[in-house]
């Protein structure tokens, strides 16, 4: 019971401080970190290379940058990966799997970063390459 209890308040915390910009400011803004994005808030996500994973929001600022540390060897080959939670956020330190056989990388996810969409177009086109 006390186990349910804790776990809720945990996730109660996590909720609220993925709301505010780490640096304290009251609206999310281009570069600000988050400490979590909210899956179901997530349109699209993009694997850029071995280090990168761009996401699509479905409102607000439109785009977010995943850097990982350290880098998810095979990670562009694979082009998916997946992550396991249980409070519907991906968060920063959460682990990154790659899908890839027979058995895939992981890596953490060192930080989550508020893009534009020019710097968006950017990942894409190296993407590319």
């Amino acid at each position: 019971m006390i186990r349910g209890l804790g776990l809720r308040f945990v996730a109660g915390l996590i909720l609220t401080a993925s709301a505010v910009p780490m640096d304290g400011a009251s609206a999310a803004e281009i570069g600000d970190l988050q400490m979590c994005v909210a899956l179901r808030q997530i349109d699209d996500s993009r694997v850029i290379d071995d280090k990168t994973i761009l996401l699509r929001m479905t409102s607000g600022t439109p785009y977010r940058r995943i850097d990982l540390d350290p880098a998810c060897p095979g990670l562009r080959m694979a082009d998916s990966f997946s992550s396991a939670t249980s409070i519907g956020q991906l968060c920063r330190s959460d682990v990154i799997r790659v899908h890839e056989d027979p058995v895939g990388s992981q890596c953490v996810i060192d930080q989550i970063v508020i893009i534009d969409e020019a710097e968006a177009k950017t990942l894409l086109a190296s993407r590319k390459r």
